[in-house]
């Protein structure tokens, strides 16, 4: 019989923030130079616009609130946007 163990919002948060800061103590490391965040940061970005459509059916799914059409939109010009600054 397995166990599953649920997480409350709360708790889901705490572990996103956690993850977070961890991962912002690599980012600020010396090795982390301008141009290897950039070059994060756009593949961040790639993946992101890749995934539009999925990102804002779930946008829409798990908040009940928007359009989908609004929101995938949305979605391509943050993650153009991002890069073009």
């Amino acid at each position: 019989m397995s166990t599953q163990q649920t997480m409350t919002v709360d708790e889901h948060i705490n572990q996103l923030v956690a993850k977070a800061q961890v991962a912002l103590k690599e980012y600020l490391k010396p090795e982390y130079t301008q141009e290897k965040i950039d070059y994060i940061v756009k593949k961040a970005s790639v993946a992101a616009l890749d995934q539009h459509c999925a990102l804002a059916a779930a946008a829409v799914e798990e908040t009940g609130r928007g359009i989908f059409e609004d929101k995938a939109t949305k979605n391509i010009f943050a993650c153009e946007h991002v890069t073009h600054e």
